[in-house]
Formats: C-alpha cells, structure tokens, sequence
C-alpha cells in the first residue's frame, strides 16, 4: 500500500511540478520538465568579476555543468567536486569520489545529487561537503538526476532507468532498456521520458511501466528530452523530432547539417536547438518549420553544449573558449571569448627588426562555410522521412549512394563512433545575473551583470608578414606605439619591399567583458581601411592584396591604426609603423647558426650547410 500512495503523491507531483522550477531545487535543465529556461534574469553585457583555477586537471573533461545553490557554485570536473563561493569564487570545499564526474549535479533540500563513473549516485551535504550516502548502479552514472517531490529520477550504463526515494534511498522502480542511459529524463505531466543507446526513446507511466517506444536514427542519444504542450521534443544525431507525448506518433522532423548533442530548449511556442556544425535554430514548435538561423551566413564554432534561456536571450558556448547571447529572434546581443590556459598562450614573437621563416598556412578569413539547412527554413514544409508523404525514392543499400538517375553507386562509409565525454561539453550555468561557464582550460568563470569593467583590451603581438624570396613568408614583429605617441617613432625598424600580399596583425584580448566585434577598426595613413577580425581568436588583421594587375604600396611610411573596445565601451589603439621601399629585394630566411665547435668536424655534415628549401605559399594566401 505504501508503495501505491507513494506512487500516487509522485503522480500528482508530476504534473504540478513539470512546468514550473520546484522551491530551493536545482536542476541541469532548470526544470523537471527540461525546458532549459532559467527562471533569473541578467543584463547584458556582463563582465568577468572572478575565476578559479583548478589544479591538477589537466586530462579532465570538461562535460558536466555547475550547479548554483543559495551563496555556493558546486563544479564537477575530473573526480572531484569543488565547491566555490559565489562572491569571491573562493573554493569552500572540495570532494573527491574515485573517478570522473560527468554527471551534472542537482541540488535539493541542501543536498548535492550526481552521478560518477565509479557506477554511484552521490549524496553530498551542500555545507560541508561530506558524504552522506551513495547509491550503487553498477556501471558509470553519466545521466543528471532529476528529483522531483523528494524522488530522484536517473539512468546508468547499467541500461537501468531508476526512481529513487531519496528518504528511504529504495528504488520505487526500475525500468530496463537495452542501452547505456547517458541523457537527463524528462519529467512531464504524469509520464516520464527516457532515451537510451539502444536506439530508442521510451515512455512510461509514473510507476515505469512502458506505455510505447521509439526507435531513433543514432546510438549517440545524449541531449535531454523535453515537453511542449502535449508533444516531446528530442534530438539524436541530426534530427530534432516531435511526437504525441502520449501516443508516440510522429507530429514533425527538422534535420539539421550538424549532429546535436546538447538538449533543446522550449519557450512559449518556439523550440532553440544547437548543433556541432557551429549553428543554432529557432524553430516553431508547431509545425517544425525554422524560422531563423544563427549566425544567418556561415557558422560559428561548434557548439556541443546544451543552450539556456533567460528572460529574452539564448546563452551558449560555441567551440571551446566563445560564450555567445543572442535575442530569440536570433539577432547577436553579446559575446564573450574565454583567455586561452597559460600553458596554452602564444609564444613570444621575434624581436623587432628580426625575420623568420613562416611556412604557409591558412587563416580562417571567414567564419566558415555556410552550413546546409536540409531541414525546413521559412516557406519550406518540414522534412519528412523520404521526401516528404507519398514521395517515390528508390531503395539505396548501405553503403552506396545515388548516381546519375537515381542508380546507386557504391562510395566509402566511415562509421563515426560517439563518446558522451568527448562529444557533450559543459553547459552555461545562469543564476542572478550571473553566468557560470566551466572552461576546457579547467577554469571557472563567474560573469556578472554588476561587476566593474574599467579595463580597456589589450592589443598586442603584432605581425608583419610580405613575400620573400622563393615565395617564403617572411614575419617581422615591429613595435607597437600608442596612438598619441609619435606615430613614426618605429617605422625606420622594419624596411620592407611593397610587393603583395601584405599582411599585418596584432591578437586583442579582453578579460573584463569581451571585445565588442562592432567597434574594431583599422586606419591606414589616417584613412578607414577594410579588416578582417576573428572573435574566436582575437586576430585583428590588414590584409593588402590588391586583385587584378599588383600593385605595390608605395615607397616611405606606412602607419596602420589597430582600435579595439569592449562591451563597457572602453577602447584601447596601437600603431604599427614601417618603412616601404620597393628597391629592396625580397627578403630571404637567414642560414642556421653552426653550433659552436662543430664547424669542419667529420661526419657531422655542419660545413657549408644552407637553410633548408622552405615551403612555398601561393600568392595571395592568408597567414596561419
């Protein structure tokens, strides 16, 4: 009997809670139901007021997002859970459980809930730290709990989906698929949804009795499901689909370029999904159909993360250093570029006035390419299942693909295999206008609403590339002036020939709240010149490769004013000078020194060495 009342009070709970965030809980999607809308608010731009670096971390997989109690940030990386003052990111506590945690925590009743890979479910006291209780699984607890009404919902690579009271720590069910179960559940009304690896999608009824299944087109079911109205919303691999919650039939498919490995959000009746082909979709709940794309040309990094929603933004991370908001209409409102780890940083250029050999490679001078919309975007129907109903295809067999009229032709398929730690990343964690970000750099963020921001970007390392003999890039690194300073003072240092293409950059970098990409600018000889600029990377370049017949710049000083200001409006400028003299012959790599004591030495090979052919770098061929 006491099981069935049990039942009864979680029945109810269901569908009083599915919609709205429970008091003082926590949860990875903000609510049982996994809308992924935060119920706080924040004001953009918002600026760095601290980080924490943790040690140690190096090989530790950034996956699982933080949770934000009432004064405490909880960050799980590697095999421990830190606990972080929310103020000052001072670490408060930390907890290690014996292997990695890429479960992302719950918090309820000032308990931290989550999974780790040593097959337990986590109980910690939120104050201390201490454990206080661990439920065994078996294998890796990879899936978010979701607790409601004091039960806490969550899968294993047991294939084991379990509802866990958390007073009595028994399960009050268990329902067993054929697969890992890596994806939060989605909690809604009185049913209870669940993906697993076996390549279905599941629903049950509030005592975990199946009531139908689905099968989905990738094992890779890692973005949580969640519920819009009377349907379910999911992705798996490069489909997002929507389906009578109740009856599992199919309502719409929408196919994405990009496999989605971060769970959707919903707002009122629009669905934003993000994809690992470096694009987000605004998609109409009703029928399927997006209505935009972002970016609307080209795409940005991939973004492997699930998004949020708070208040009239959508926040996300985009590659591993790119924190991007944008309105819901998909228009860009703020974005943020996480400084690289030190041991990351870029080494030091040559000394002014020095030359080296850089061998050719590419810059991204666009954002990317275009990413496909095979799914449906405005005055499109919705993709469906063979072109559509009553659309005639013939029947292509593994491995081959159509030819010219429809034959099939045999090509190579590469089957790609998917790991949860290595395709999901850590999501945005938005609290009080606030956002917490865990970097794969193992450092934690706090970017805050109110936090000063009197610090103008730093410009620096700049580069001056030209042609050299052979068709080498040769790399100077002159000296930066300020912009009141004599603005000549360097440009006797670096005298080069005017042959294109020239190419001259310096790396902007800003901590406080992030290069502001509408207010970069370059200025040759005092007038505007177009620029390139590359958010991800900081890179602000001036490129000279004029198109048709060469011409070259001409001979005395050229000065290049590089500006930079934030999202607070501080600005920052630095000059780059140098001499152009087009009767100068193209610069040429030095020899390599002979160690000393070596010159004439048998068999070392040292006399009469030259430097080695360098590679060619076709005309006009941006830098790395």
């Amino acid at each position: 009997m006491r099981y069935k009342r049990v039942c009864l009070l979680v029945a109810v709970a269901l569908i009083s809670l599915s919609a709205a965030a429970q008091e003082g809980v926590w949860l990875p999607r903000y609510s049982p139901d996994n809308s992924g809308v935060s119920p706080a608010s924040i004001k953009l731009p918002a600026s760095l007021r601290w980080k924490y670096t943790i040690a140690d971390a190096d090989n530790a997989e950034a996956v699982a997002m933080p949770a934000v109690g009432a004064d405490t940030v909880y960050v799980p990386l590697g095999p421990v859970m830190y606990a972080l003052d929310r103020s000052s990111g001072a670490l408060r506590w930390q907890q290690e459980v014996g292997a990695e945690i890429y479960s992302s925590p719950a918090l309820s009743d000032d308990t931290l809930y989550f999974g780790s890979r040593d097959g337990n479910l986590w109980a910690l006291d939120a104050e201390s730290g201490s454990v206080d209780w661990r439920y065994p699984m078996g294998a890796p607890v990879d899936c978010a709990p979701v607790i409601v009404a004091g039960v806490a919902y969550f899968g294993s690579d047991s294939n084991r989906l379990v509802a866990l009271d958390l007073e009595t720590r028994q399960p009050l069910w268990q329902f067993e698929t054929a697969g890992d179960i890596k994806a939060t559940p989605l909690i809604y009304r009185d049913v209870i949804i669940v993906g697993s690896q076996d390549r279905h999608i599941y629903c049950l009824d509030h005592q975990g009795r199946q009531k139908w299944s689905k099968t989905v087109a990738e094992r890779a079911f890692f973005a949580a499901p969640t519920g819009e109205r009377k349907k379910v919303i999911y992705a798996c691999g490069k489909e997002v689909i929507a389906r009578d919650i109740y009856t599992g039939r199919r309502l719409w498919r929408f196919k994405t370029a990009g496999i989605v490995t971060g769970a959707p959000c919903v707002e009122g009746r629009m669905i934003y999904v993000g994809t690992q082909g470096g694009a987000v979709y605004g998609i109409n709940a009703g029928n399927g159909r997006a209505l935009w794309k972002y970016p609307p040309e080209g795409v940005t990094d991939p973004i492997s993360s699930s998004p949020v929603v708070v208040g009239n933004l959508i926040v996300f991370r985009a590659g591993a250093r790119q924190v991007i908001a944008i309105s819901l209409q998909g228009e860009h409102e703020w974005s943020y570029t996480l400084p690289p780890a030190p041991e990351k940083k870029k080494e030091a250029a040559p000394a002014a006035g020095g030359h080296e050999m850089v061998p050719g490679g590419d810059m991204p001078l666009e954002p990317g390419a275009m990413e496909e919309m095979p799914g449906a975007m405005p005055g499109e129907p919705p993709a469906e299942a063979g072109g559509g109903p009553g659309a005639a295809q013939p029947q292509i067999p593994a491995g081959e693909e159509a030819g010219p009229g429809g034959q099939p032709t045999t090509r190579q398929v590469t089957q790609r295999t998917y790991k949860f730690e290595d395709d999901v990343d850590s999501a945005v964690a938005v609290s009080d206008n606030t956002l917490y970000v865990l970097g794969d750099d193992a450092i934690v963020y706090a970017l805050d609403t109110y936090a000063a921001d009197n610090v103008p970007p730093t410009i620096a390392e700049p580069l001056l590339e030209v042609p050299g003999k052979g068709r080498v890039r040769m790399t100077f690194a002159p000296n930066l002036a300020d912009e009141d300073d004599f603005p000549d003072r360097y440009a006797d240092e670096v005298a080069v020939p005017g042959t294109p293409p020239i190419f001259v950059s310096v790396i902007c970098t800003d901590e406080g709240s992030g290069i502001n990409p509408d207010k970069v600018k370059v200025t040759l000889n005092g007038q505007e010149a177009e620029f390139r600029y590359d958010a991800k990377a900081g890179i602000l370049w001036y490129m000279y490769d004029p198109r048709g017949a060469a011409a070259n710049l001409p001979n005395g000083v050229t000065r290049l004013l590089f500006e930079a200001t934030d999202w607070r409006g501080n600005r920052a400028a630095k000059v780059v000078s140098f001499t152009v003299d087009n009767k100068l012959p193209p610069p040429a790599p030095p020899k390599p020194k002979q160690p000393q004591g070596m010159q004439g030495e048998p068999g070392m090979g040292m006399e009469g060495m030259e430097a080695m052919p360098p590679e060619e770098v076709p005309p006009g061929e941006p830098p790395r």
